[in-house]
């Protein structure tokens, strides 16, 4: 266990439908128990990138936060790797929430979720069903609806996929997409058949062709200006092209307009598809909700560019005291 400042680091590892997941908790310094926080990240996130900018500072602000591999990916166990599945998140999330409940510094009565792009709406989803998250917190979402699927397809197509002029069609973005999901079903039965998991690159700077696309999962410079870097340290630049199946499966639509949980959404005009955020926010039934749109940041500075995830997570820390009771 390793000490920083105000909390100490703690690897830990607990079960999920088989196979065994690694994460660290953050826990304040001090007599618990603590309010507490499991986080979720990005599209192919692993546990040191965003979840721990966020839940490092959550530790700072008095909450012990858990941030973790999901299965086949990072420290955690699994096969195939680099599955890509957003349910599986799901559940790995509800099996952190299972083992944070057996831990003596963990208030069962004060658990909150946070997410960050993909992983935003689904804890959004996951609070939807599962009692024990009191209140919960969406960042720079990647709202799961059939639209913004078809946003990602045109990002990767497309130097600025927000110009009608320019950008693909609805008729070739059907099409690009219909072909992705061939090329899944075609890994998927090869698998079945012989276990052999075929992967592409997960990014590419380059943009794909717009008639073909291309065999990258997020191709395109805008996403490579981020995870490019990762690159050089490490990450896994692959992932398995049948996940496209599970991953273009899912939405958070019917999730999100059960919610009766407070829920804070934060997001802006120069994140991911903001049309799908403000759709998603109107949704939630509650009137126990507050949007937070900050014109100016980007999508990706709220991963983790050091001064807008200290003001982010100011935020969630301010909407989850609110919903101490």
């Amino acid at each position: 266990m390793a000490s920083h400042g105000n909390y100490t680091a703690e690897k830990v590892a607990f079960p999920s439908h088989g196979e065994t997941l690694v994460g660290v908790v953050y826990r304040p310094k001090g007599d618990g128990p603590f309010p507490t926080a499991v986080l979720l990240g990005p599209y192919s996130f692993e546990k040191e990138q965003a979840p721990t900018h966020y839940a490092t500072r959550l530790a700072d602000e008095g909450f012990l936060a858990l941030a973790f591999d999901p299965r086949t990916v990072g420290e955690s166990s699994g096969e195939p790797r680099r599955l890509e599945n957003p349910k599986m998140k799901n559940e790995d999330a509800v099996s952190a929430l299972d083992y944070l409940l057996t831990r003596p510094d963990v208030d069962a009565e004060r658990v909150f979720g946070l997410g960050i792009c993909q992983g935003g709406p689904e804890m959004l989803d996951i609070a939807s069903y599962d009692a024990r998250i009191k209140a919960v917190a969406a960042v720079t979402g990647y709202y799961r609806d059939r639209e913004t699927d078809l946003f990602m397809i045109a990002a990767g197509v497309s130097e600025n996929p927000f110009d009608a002029a320019t950008a693909p069609t609805s008729e070739e973005l059907e099409a690009l997409l219909a072909a992705r999901l061939e090329r899944a079903r075609q890994a998927k039965a090869l698998y079945e058949k012989t276990g052999e998991v075929i992967y592409k690159p997960l990014v590419d700077p380059n943009l794909g062709d717009r008639k073909t696309g291309s065999e990258a999962g997020l191709p395109g410079p805008l996403v490579w200006s981020w995870y490019g870097s990762w690159t050089l340290k490490g990450w896994e630049n692959r992932y398995a092209i049948m996940s496209d199946l599970d991953h273009f499966d899912y939405t958070t639509v019917p999730g999100v307009a059960r919610l009766d949980k407070p829920a804070l959404v934060v997001h802006s005009d120069s994140c991911m598809n903001p049309a799908a955020a403000r759709r998603h926010f109107e949704s939630i039934p509650t009137a126990d909700k507050k949007l937070i749109w900050e014109n100016g940041t980007n999508h990706f500075q709220y991963y983790d560019q050091p001064d807008v995830v200290d003001r982010t997570v100011g935020h969630a820390a301010d909407w989850f005291r609110q919903h101490i009771s």
